[in-house]
């Protein structure tokens, strides 16, 4: 698990209006990549897509480091989950049925503007986008009943304050009334169509509802409320689960044993002192994992390999501890070593971007610039929004010696960075050193047309 992107951001509750507190001290929120996580969520989803007549290939999964239980849909299926939705849900089904929610929101086409306006940004954009909506609807409102000043008390001076703020954060953000009862009822259609229980969405529900008495207070505004009291979802949810035949249906073995391992995987990273206190006698796949994940998080590097390297021999099929090992070692300044690691776990699930490009990093780190640019190039190939890869391979041309496939490199990365200028002057740079008509050559007059159409019109 590494971080890859930190912007100032706000997290939109799904079950109710919650801003978190990061985001009001001005903390910046992270978006962090982990394969085994974003890959057994789309496992685990992928029913429900089926369910909603939706294509279960297309979806993303994106992790942002929040404590909070929330998660999001924006541009097109793109899920974004919070790292403390995972850790405080206590079953697969929980899981799901706050993404059934969500999905009930993607088939009933709600807030289509921003969906269609976001589509092609990157997650890193979509982030953004929703911070500045948000902080002109918090600018709007001189005190929320919590005390927090809203936008207008930021010192940083880097967030506007427009009088048209209800309005802004209603095309924006807000799901009315309509459309969350819209898509409670669908989520739970579609849980019984994939033989899922709606009780999970029922329990996250009745968690939230706490967040929503603490942060939330009867003076708030309702016109900035983006989603509606929980009370009246509550009662809809418990009389949906009172009548519905797949109530009492379990999770699966298989789910079961995914959401234990990324639950014990996430506390273990974002908290490893509760990681150790919960799993400290646990010594089954997911709690031996939580506290080998906690050991390298406090610096028993050490203890951290050993565990990894039990975990691998009962699961040597398994990319993911391969992967875990490859992460200690190279954060423990031994590139080389995680190099083997890395591959290991690359071997095993060839096509997975995210397990390539933490080989990409050691083999860079480790001065292997050929072999490095040869990964982050299939990286880029799967994945041509990953930011951090255009950025890391930049530098891997640049160690190479390659200075026009640098400046391309560079102009993609600056590109989705939203910086056209600078895009604009490596696309440039690129065309005079790259051989005319060579795919590298086409790839920066694709970027300079872009970067044209993208110019604002006088």
């Amino acid at each position: 698990m590494s971080s890859i992107l930190a912007v100032t951001t706000i997290s939109l509750s799904l079950l109710g209006s919650v801003m978190p507190a990061a985001a009001q001290r001005g903390d910046p929120v992270v978006l962090v990549r982990d394969a085994e996580i974003e890959n057994a969520i789309r496992t685990m989803v992928a029913p429900i897509l089926r369910a909603a007549n939706l294509d279960a290939n297309a979806v993303e999964v994106h992790l942002v480091q929040d404590r909070r239980i929330n998660a999001f849909v924006a541009g097109g299926q793109r899920i974004f989950i919070n790292t403390g939705l995972i850790m405080r849900t206590e079953s697969a089904n929980q899981l799901l049925g706050v993404i059934a929610h969500e999905t009930g929101h993607i088939r009933g086409a709600h807030l289509v503007a921003l969906q269609d306006a976001i589509r092609g940004a990157t997650a890193q954009m979509i982030l953004e986008t929703i911070l500045a909506g948000a902080a002109m609807a918090a600018a709007s409102s001189n005190r929320r009943p919590d005390g927090y000043a809203g936008a207008g008390g930021n010192t940083s001076g880097n967030v506007p304050t427009p009088p048209d703020a209800p309005g802004a954060l209603k095309s924006l953000l807000a799901y009315t009334r309509a459309q969350e009862q819209a898509a409670d009822q669908a989520g739970v259609t579609f849980l019984e169509r994939a033989g899922m229980s709606p009780r999970g969405m029922l329990e996250v529900m009745r968690m939230l509802q706490q967040q929503e008495r603490i942060y939330v207070g009867s003076g708030a505004d309702p016109y900035l409320r983006s989603h509606p009291m929980s009370g009246e979802r509550i009662a809809f949810l418990e009389e949906a689960v009172r009548r519905s035949r797949s109530a009492n249906a379990s999770d699966s073995a298989p789910f079961r044993e995914m959401h234990a391992r990324m639950v014990a995987k996430t506390m273990g990273y974002f908290e490893p002192q509760r990681a150790m206190q919960k799993y400290q006698n646990d010594n089954s796949t997911a709690g031996r994992y939580g506290r080998a994940m906690a050991m390298f998080r406090s610096g028993q590097t050490q203890a951290a390999v050993a565990l990894a390297d039990q975990l691998i021999r009962e699961n040597p099929r398994d990319p993911y501890f391969h992967e875990f090992k490859g992460d200690v070692l190279r954060d423990s300044g031994q590139p080389a070593a995680a190099v083997g690691a890395y591959s290991q776990a690359v071997a095993l699930l060839p096509r997975d971007p995210a397990l390539r490009f933490g080989l990409g990093q050691a083999q860079f780190n480790a001065g292997q610039q050929a072999a490095a640019t040869k990964t982050l190039e299939a990286v880029v190939q799967t994945e041509p929004t990953n930011v951090a890869a255009w950025d890391l391979l930049q530098k891997a041309y640049d160690a190479s010696g390659n200075t026009a496939m640098r400046d391309l490199a560079a102009a993609e990365f600056f590109y989705l960075q939203g910086h056209k200028s600078q895009a604009r002057y490596k696309a440039e740079a690129a065309s005079r050193s790259l051989p005319r008509g060579t795919p590298a050559w086409i790839r920066a007059q694709d970027l300079k047309v872009a970067l044209e159409a993208d110019k604002p019109r006088r």
